[in-house]
């Protein structure tokens, strides 16, 4: 299947994006950054080709996901994470799934990346005299990572 043909229509832009922490929508945040990656090892044999007779069905790594976001949003999300914590504060305990959607005028679905099992995992914050308002850096750490429902690790079971 190859993409379709636009002409003098809308890409997806920042406009298009909307993110869910534990279904919860937020519009304050300025960046996010989320990869992963599947390693695989070519495994080689003796003979003259000197080639790789195969590879391995590789590791699945999930790279934390990088989310900025403006003081105010990334306190909002923090505590409503902190809402479900047991002792109610410990945002770092609770588990939760990032959903960013992107959505655009033309036909066809949007996309969807969904993070799966997140916990948050770190925060960095560095403030400096300057006309704009204060950010925040997060990390958080997905288990699995979905584009569309479809997994760069291999799904099968058995």
């Amino acid at each position: 299947m190859s993409d379709e043909i636009r002409v003098n229509g809308n890409q997806y832009s920042w406009g298009s994006i909307t993110l869910k922490i534990r279904g919860d929508l937020f519009s304050g945040f300025t960046s996010i950054t989320i990869s992963d990656k599947r390693e695989r090892v070519l495994a080689y044999g003796m003979g003259r080709h000197h080639s790789p007779r195969g590879r391995s069905s590789g590791r699945y790594t999930p790279d934390p996901v990088k989310i900025t976001g403006w003081r105010a949003s990334v306190a909002a999300a923090r505590a409503g994470l902190a809402a479900f914590a047991k002792d109610q504060k410990s945002y770092g305990n609770v588990e939760f799934d990032v959903i960013t959607q992107y959505f655009e005028d033309f036909d066809g679905p949007p996309l969807v990346v969904l993070c799966e099992q997140c916990v948050w995992i770190s925060n960095n914050a560095a403030d400096e005299e300057a006309p704009d308002p204060l950010k925040e850096e997060i990390e958080v750490q997905p288990m699995r990572i979905y584009r569309n429902g479809l997994s760069l690790f291999d799904g099968t079971t058995g």
